[in-house]
């Protein structure tokens, strides 16, 4: 349930409300904008590794509960928290230490009531890591580098289609310095901003392919198999001709 406009903090204490050091950057101007009223303002919030590397840190807004690796009945990948009893899950800066995206992000939206928020936020790729590929430079626990279309793959390999729809994916780069080379850490923010709003699924199904298309499919995967392995043994004119019967396969 949303908090009134009475209970809701004002944009100047969540301003220096003394959370973790990536979101401290933009908390007010979070508030300020309508961001936390939008999506943080239910009375049931999780706030998931709040801490980071401080810690001193407290959870995103007054409301939520801090989930860290000591939190009671927690042991690092299952939330000890029914099933829909949650408005808004949070996670800022968190996702890149996880080797199993795919059962995180899955718990976290576990949890969430329908109508309720998904807020994940990660470091871009190109505005902290600036380079191509792992290690990160700056953080060596960092399992991947994210864009926001390798973020947006995660969420659709980890929830079923017509669960969740995406309301809010933007990079944040507020102050950030575009001076700073990649040799010296990047300064301002620097990172991903994802919402998923958790949906009542529809009573139907996605449709299927007819079942004759599906058996094609299938003969053509061996196909393409069958040349991949034996293909250089075969005569051209054979190798040319089952190919392009691959291709022809729907």
């Amino acid at each position: 349930m949303p908090l009134s406009d009475s209970e809701l903090p004002p944009a100047s204490a969540l301003a220096n409300r003394p959370v973790g050091a990536e979101a401290r950057k933009t908390i007010g101007l979070k508030a300020a904008q309508g961001f936390v009223e939008r999506y943080l303002s239910g009375s049931d919030i999780l706030d998931i590794g709040y801490r980071g590397y401080s810690g001193d840190a407290v959870p995103i807004v007054p409301q939520a509960i801090g989930i860290d690796v000591d939190y009671p009945g927690y042991d690092g990948r299952n939330l000890p928290f029914p099933d829909a009893s949650q408005d808004s899950v949070y996670s800022s800066h968190c996702l890149e230490h996880i080797d199993d995206y795919r059962q995180a992000i899955a718990e976290w939206f576990r949890v969430i009531r329908p109508g309720g928020h998904l807020i994940i936020i990660v470091p871009n790729q190109f505005l902290y890591e600036k380079r191509q590929s792992l290690p990160s430079r700056w953080n060596q626990d960092h399992r991947r580098f994210y864009t926001p279309a390798s973020l947006m793959t995660e969420i659709e390999q980890s929830l079923a289609p017509n669960t969740y729809r995406l309301r809010h994916l933007a990079d944040n780069d507020f102050g950030y310095d575009y001076a700073i080379s990649p040799e010296h850490h990047a300064d301002g923010c620097y990172e991903i901003e994802l919402v998923l709003q958790k949906l009542t699924p529809p009573i139907w199904d996605l449709e299927q392919p007819p079942l004759s298309s599906r058996l094609f499919a299938r003969e053509r995967q061996a196909l393409l198999r069958l040349l991949a392995k034996n293909g250089a043994r075969l005569p051209p004119q054979v190798r040319a001709v089952l190919g392009g019967m691959a291709r022809r396969i729907l």
